[in-house]
């Protein structure tokens, strides 16, 4: 399974990334309501929502993964806090073009019952757009004290159960640490990593240095 980070509309470069892979995750941000058309790959290489996509029309694309979705072992939620929203409402004020969205994350009681449904099934894989607190002051973003409710829900799910392996973009930046038996993964935009069924990794030797820098 490979494992692609936020794509922003470069669908040429996504496709090149899934090409000759068997199946792919790609994990927000895809870019889905910025005026380009989704390519539309084999339901083999499927994505789910960040912040920067348009949810509605990301649930009439068939390749989209429903938040809080087992998928081949991997346990899938998109969505997160954009801390640019004000930006973007008033670009659409000043240009008529639609480019945040006020459901870009789970309501209150549907994350509820995603966090239910994860202690439930408790996946070994998880992916995500976002990342837990604990791991995003490892990465020192600006979204590191983001205190949304969708942080609290993935605060939540880890402290119900750490899994081997979680994934996540949003954060534009490469880094791989191990934190209470759980190793995370940052992609960067367009970045990815390959990942066996049983969790362990497929890395390059350039890949490994630079996740682990």
């Amino acid at each position: 399974m490979r494992f692609i980070g936020d794509v922003h509309g470069h669908f040429d470069a996504y496709l090149a990334l899934v090409e000759g892979v068997n199946k792919s995750i790609q994990v927000g941000d895809m870019g889905i309501g910025f005026g380009k058309n989704f390519p539309k790959p084999s339901m083999d290489h499927r994505f789910f929502r960040g912040n920067h996509d348009n949810p509605n029309a990301c649930a009439k694309i068939s390749n989209w993964i429903k938040d809080g979705t087992m998928l081949d072992g991997v346990f899938c939620l998109g969505g997160a806090w954009s801390i640019d929203f004000e930006w973007r409402q008033h670009y659409e004020m000043s240009t008529g073009r639609k480019i945040w969205w006020p459901n870009e994350e789970c309501s209150v009681p549907k994350l509820q019952k995603i966090i239910d449904y994860y202690e439930e099934v408790k996946p070994e894989i998880v992916a995500t757009h976002d990342c837990p607190t604990i791991m995003a002051h490892e990465i020192h973003s600006q979204h590191e004290w983001d205190k949304s409710k969708t942080r609290q829900a993935l605060d939540r799910m880890f402290e119900i159960h750490k899994p081997k392996l979680w994934v996540f973009g949003h954060h534009h930046i490469n880094l791989m640490r191990n934190i209470e038996g759980t190793r995370f993964i940052c992609l960067d935009e367009l970045s990815f990593v390959d990942v066996e069924i049983d969790g362990s990794l497929v890395m390059t030797d350039i890949q490994r240095k630079l996740w682990e820098k």
